[in-house]
C-alpha cells in the first residue's frame, strides 16, 4: 500500500485555521536529509536499530512518558524516516500510561512500533536492537467520527504542546546527539539530519485511522516498495 504516491520531498502543507495542539488524531512521517539511511537497516522484514536509531528511538519514549495527554497509538523508527500515530487529548480526558518497554535490559533493543498507553500491549523480547511494532486499545468511541475540522477561530502557529513544536524540538535533540557521535568517533557528520518540513495528516475518521495504523505496522514487510526508501525506483 502507498500512502504517499510517489512523493518522499516533505513540503510545508499544514492546515490553514488549525491549532496543532488541539484535540485530534495526527498522522506523522519526519524524513532524514537526502532520505539517507542512518538510523539502521531491514533485515527479514524486521527493523534494526544503529546506535542513531536508538537514540531516536530514546527520544520518542521520553515523549511518550512526559506528554500525558498525548496518545501514542502507533510509531516506528524506519531506516530513514519515522511515523507517529498520535492522538492529543482534553487534559481531563486522558488515558494513564503505563511502562510497556523493558528497558533495563542492556543486551536487548526492541523497537516496536508502539503505544505509550495500553495495558494490553506486552513487549515481547526478539533479538538485540530488533525492531517490531506494538499494538494498543481502540479509540475512543465515535469521538474520531465527530472531529470539526471547520474551526476558523484557530490560528496556525507554534504553540506550545503542539504538533510543530513537538517536531522542533525533537529534532534539534536527535540532532545534537547523533551528531555529538559522530564528534567521539571523530567521524565528520552532517550537521543537519533532517528534511526541514514534515508531512502531517489530521484523521478524520476510523477508516482511516485503521489504514494508517496497519500502514504503520506492516512498514517494515514492506520496505523493498516503500516511496521513502532511498534504493527504491
Amino acid at each position: 500500500m502507498t500512502l504517499y504516491q510517489d512523493k518522499y520531498k516533505i513540503d510545508s502543507k499544514r492546515l490553514k485555521n488549525w491549532d496543532y495542539s488541539s484535540e485530534a488524531i495526527y498522522f506523522i512521517t519526519i524524513v532524514t536529509k537526502n532520505r539517507e539511511c542512518i538510523f539502521g537497516s531491514i533485515e527479514n522484514e524486521k527493523m534494526i536499530l544503529n546506535e542513531n536509531g536508538q537514540i531516536v528511538e530514546n527520544e520518542l519514549l521520553k515523549s511518550i512518558k512526559i506528554r500525558k495527554n498525548w496518545f501514542f497509538h502507533n510509531w516506528i523508527v524506519m531506516p530513514n524516516h519515522v511515523h507517529l500515530l498520535i492522538e492529543i487529548q482534553n487534559i481531563n480526558n486522558v488515558v494513564p500510561t503505563t511502562d510497556i518497554l523493558d528497558v533495563n535490559d542492556p543486551h536487548t533493543h526492541i523497537v516496536e512500533t508502539h503505544s505509550s498507553a495500553s495495558t494490553s500491549s506486552v513487549s515481547t523480547k526478539i533479538g538485540p536492537n530488533v525492531a517490531e511494532t506494538h499494538c494498543r486499545a481502540p479509540l475512543r468511541d465515535n469521538w474520531i467520527e465527530n472531529m470539526n475540522l471547520d474551526q476558523s477561530e484557530f490560528k496556525f502557529s507554534r504553540r506550545p504542546n503542539s504538533i510543530s513544536s513537538f517536531v522542533a524540538l525533537f529534532k534539534s535533540v536527535t540532532t545534537t546527539q547523533i551528531n555529538k557521535i559522530c564528534d567521539d568517533k571523530n567521524q565528520s557528520g552532517s550537521t543537519k539530519i533532517w528534511q526541514t518540513n514534515y508531512h502531517d495528516h489530521i484523521v478524520r475518521n476510523y477508516k482511516r485511522f485503521e489504514t494508517i495504523y496497519n500502514y504503520i505496522k506492516s512498514n517494515p514487510r514492506s520496505w523493498d516498495t516503500d516511496s521513502i526508501n532511498s534504493n527504491f525506483q
